[in-house]
């Protein structure tokens, strides 16, 4: 790895996913770019991603039943300003995107299916009113998607790309951000600066013990945008996906496109149960059948529930998810012949680093876009597919920013993003170590904290609980910081960041005493209409 403690970068990204490497190829050529991965490039969330990119393009759709559809399901949170940015600018953001390379699906001719004037081929997932969603190889969207950026992001000379590369800092000097401190795979330290970093470093999902995620979505930006003085926003509402396959000890995500072509979901005595909890059934918003699987489960007391696709035609099911196909496959099952055993799984953070519609966050030079800000456009429960689009527009948008804005001034905290918010500032948060306590080993730490967040923080709350996982997480902070022999190496750091993003997601769930999307308190089961467009946002002491 050279070292570049010398001339600075124009931008920092780090994050390999959509939002980073569309503002890294967004950027002017003139500009020097680093793009940071913890991974090898490519190993993101946005790879996985299978149900598509959401747009208005069909001919009876528009941005405005778009909007409608975003706003209902983000139950009273969304920001109407970034909602619209998000579904005005989609087509122009999706044609940019096949632009570089992407290629979406296609009809054949003659087809009946749903397309775009152009062709396009278009799926219809959860609380969606159109059929909107481009995909790309059935169910691979998000893969094709990287590969197309990936190629486009080598092939630019002035990208620099560090692979297998862990952000430790960032580092600030006089309250602005002025670059990063990062470790190599071996070890060896690089500070590198630029006149303005952005995050892009994904989710949280590696929080919970059962999760749709790859195994680096362990909050590292939140943490490091924490530690750095940056305000969070929304930590309560972390979507569970309703169906994430399980079999054989292992999960794997079953796309919502899935029940959008038409699947059924059945309990153990072979009810169709979705039409006893929602007129929409099955394509109802995604916390609403997540919770509806998670009462069943309780209900008959079985680890899971049931994906049914027997009744359509199996030869379109394995054409259209070809990926879940030879999964299941792979694991004894036949999509379209068997009934696919489900459960919910953490799946995407809907809150993150305060930023505005230009992905600015409270610290001078320091950005944020992708699933580890908030733009408020998912509010608290995001409608599917609606992340890889913001991912998108806004990584677009934020590029535009640091091309034109040479000062990189701060966004403040009463943006235009909150306008018609109330923010709960909380400077004296304290998510400290307590006194020494008995050792375990990073694994040890990590699978309980995961087992914790699980049991407690998940699909419900309820005060107590929520008071257990916050006191345990304070003892394994402390349990932390005993195993530390030395030098802190990258485990020590990444579970470091996976305690401190937990406490913080359990203390916004004490603070939201009522039920709403993606957040279901059993002590508060109902919504408080009080706390319409009331966001609590933290920021570290002395920050």
């Amino acid at each position: 790895m050279p070292i570049l403690d010398g001339q600075p970068f124009t931008v920092a990204i780090i994050g390999g996913g959509i939002a980073g490497l569309s503002l890294a190829l967004r950027l002017p050529e003139t500009s020097r770019v680093a793009l940071l991965t913890k991974g090898q490039l490519g190993e993101s969330n946005t790879r996985y991603a299978q149900g598509g990119l959401s747009v208005a393009l069909a001919r009876d759709d528009n941005p405005e039943l778009h909007f409608q559809d975003t706003m209902a399901a983000g139950a009273g949170l969304c920001d109407a300003e970034a909602v619209r940015i998000l579904v005005e600018h989609g087509p122009e953001a999706a044609r940019w995107l096949m632009q570089q390379g992407v290629q979406f699906d296609r009809a054949q001719p003659d087809s009946d299916a749903h397309v775009t004037p152009d062709g396009l081929l278009l799926g219809r997932e959860g609380a969606h009113s159109r059929w909107r969603v481009l995909h790309a190889g059935g169910d691979a969207t998000g893969y094709e998607i990287e590969r197309a950026l990936m190629t486009a992001v080598r092939a630019r000379s002035s990208i620099t790309v560090f692979e297998e590369t862990f952000v430790e800092e960032l580092l600030l000097e006089d309250g602005k951000c002025v670059g990063l401190r990062a470790s190599d795979r071996d070890g060896q330290t690089l500070t590198l600066r630029a006149e303005a970093t952005v995050l892009a470093s994904g989710g949280a999902g590696g929080l919970w013990l059962h999760t749709s995620n790859p195994s680096g979505a362990t909050a590292d930006g939140l943490a490091l945008a924490w530690r750095a003085g940056a305000a969070l926003v929304d930590l309560e509402f972390m979507q569970f996906h309703p169906t994430v396959l399980v079999v054989n000890g292992i999960s794997h995500l079953i796309s919502e496109a899935v029940r959008g072509e038409g699947a059924y979901l059945r309990n153990h005595a072979g009810e169709r149960f979705m039409p006893r909890y929602s007129s929409q059934e099955e394509l109802a918003p995604r916390d609403v059948v997540a919770r509806a699987i998670l009462k069943e489960m309780l209900l008959e007391g079985t680890q899971h529930q049931f994906l049914d696709l027997r009744h359509l035609p199996a030869e379109q099911m394995h054409a259209r998810f070809p990926t879940i196909s030879a999964f299941c496959r792979e694991n004894g099952l036949d999509l379209a012949r068997d009934l696919l055993p489900i459960a919910p799984a953490a799946h995407y953070c809907m809150g993150g680093v305060l930023v505005d519609t230009s992905g600015r966050t409270s610290v001078p030079a320091l950005y944020a876009v992708g699933e580890v800000s908030c733009t408020g456009v998912h509010g608290a429960n995001r409608l599917a597919s609606n992340s890889l689009l913001e991912g998108l527009v806004y990584g677009l948008r934020a590029a535009d920013a640091l091309a034109s804005n040479n000062g990189h001034e701060s966004a403040t905290v009463m943006s235009s993003l909150r306008a018609s918010s109330t923010l709960q500032m909380a400077p004296h948060l304290d998510v400290q170590s307590l006194g020494p306590v008995d050792d375990l080993s990073y694994a040890q730490v990590r699978t309980e904290l995961r087992q914790l967040m699980w049991e407690h923080v998940s699909l419900s709350r309820d005060h107590d609980g929520l008071r257990v996982a916050q006191r345990r997480v304070r003892e394994l902070q402390a349990m932390l910081v005993n195993i530390l022999d030395g030098e802190a190496t990258r485990a020590w750091r990444e579970t470091q960041n996976m305690l401190q993003a937990a406490e913080l997601v359990i203390v916004a769930a004490l603070q939201r005493d009522e039920s709403r999307g993606s957040h279901w308190r059993l002590d508060y089961p109902t919504i408080d209409e009080k706390l319409d467009y009331h966001h609590f946002a933290w920021q570290a002491v002395g920050k």
